[in-house]
């Protein structure tokens, strides 16, 4: 889907721009409790050439900063050969940013909200303006997250698989693992979904920590879509990516028992149902249970928490029986790290 308005100006609050333009925009969201006012910053970049409106967020959640550093370092690209427009949204929820907290400061979580309202509560009204002044303008979207406190995530990518086009969209993600996922209602992809339009989560890493592996894998991950969606050219070079695994469903695996939680599996590795993923000591000392693998699949989620009480989620699954290719999409992810095109950058200006 083309923005078929592309030499007309693109109105964001007060500001008009037109192909070609750059600019950096404080919309006004409200005032805090110190009566400071808060912006929400959007980066906007629009190319000289017709194409797709792409959105990308990060920090819906506050803690969540892997993805607000995969957008720092892609702001440090030129994108000289841009087709279409790239809006950029660093931090989204910058009250729970500045608070080290997933969270809004009155505990209500933000990507509940959605499509919010103009009257409602703080994080209503910044739901509101992110629906109405950005996301309704775009054709395509990327949102990024990571896993919760303690509960890290395997870099991958969630879709609708009822939205024409995003498998193909997610496909060229390229993340080790591609989950078709239902869209929880009043999440920032049930604005997108309501209309149609492609987005794309992605999850990788754990709250609070930022993590190289995952935001790499991000902004690799937002190139590859620019340039599956024409918005950038294809490299000089022939990349070696591999092939993201599809897997339809997932699972939590759950402790039978409480106590001192030592797994033996990490982040990325296959399992067969019936395998032992670890081990729950009993904190006085008397016995230890085996935890047996309920389904065969790929680890995409794990708990890092040492004590557990029965029936937590401890390993989140998702079901696949293709082994040699969870290996290769992981060893090419690493591949990619270490010799990618898109090598780790700071404060540079890189071009693509």
């Amino acid at each position: 889907m083309l923005n078929n308005n592309f030499d007309q100006p693109l109105c964001i609050g007060p500001h008009r721009l037109m192909p070609g333009q750059r600019q950096t925009i404080d919309l006004p969201v409200g005032h805090l409790v110190t009566h400071q006012v808060l912006d929400l910053t959007v980066h906007v970049r629009r190319g000289e050439n017709p194409g797709p409106r792409l959105l990308v967020t990060a920090a819906i959640h506050g803690d969540e900063i892997n993805g607000t550093e995969a957008i720092r370092r892609l702001l440090n690209r030129r994108m000289r050969h841009l087709a279409g427009d790239l809006i950029l949204i660093p931090v989204v929820n910058l009250p729970a940013f500045v608070n080290r907290s997933r969270y809004l400061p009155d505990r209500r979580d933000l990507n509940r909200l959605f499509p919010g309202s103009k009257n409602g509560s703080f994080g209503a009204r910044l739901a509101d303006l992110l629906t109405k002044e950005i996301a309704t303008q775009c054709t395509h979207a990327i949102d990024l997250h990571t896993g919760a406190v303690n509960r890290p995530n395997l870099p991958q990518i969630r879709y609708s698989d009822d939205v024409p086009g995003a498998k193909e969209l997610a496909e060229a993600f390229c993340a080790p693992v591609t989950i078709a996922s239902s869209v929880r209602e009043g999440s920032f992809r049930d604005v997108f979904g309501r209309q149609g339009m492609v987005q794309l989560m992605y999850e990788g890493g754990e709250a609070g920590i930022l993590e190289p592996a995952p935001v790499q894998l991000a902004i690799n991950g937002v190139l590859s879509v620019m340039r599956h969606l024409q918005m950038l050219p294809q490299p000089k070079r022939t990349e070696t990516r591999g092939k993201t695994v599809f897997c339809e469903q997932t699972t939590w695996q759950r402790a039978p028992r409480g106590g001192l939680f030592l797994p033996s599996v990490n982040l990325g590795a296959f399992v067969e149902e019936g395998m032992i993923l670890g081990k729950i000591g009993d904190p006085l000392g008397r016995q230890k249970t085996p935890i047996f693998a309920t389904h065969s699949g790929v680890v995409i989620g794990r708990l890092r928490n040492g004590v557990i009480d029965e029936g937590d989620g401890i390993f989140h699954i998702g079901l696949t029986r293709r082994e040699g290719a969870i290996a290769k999409s992981i060893q090419a992810a690493e591949a990619d790290l270490d010799h990618g095109l898109d090598h780790p950058v700071f404060d540079e200006d890189v071009e693509s």
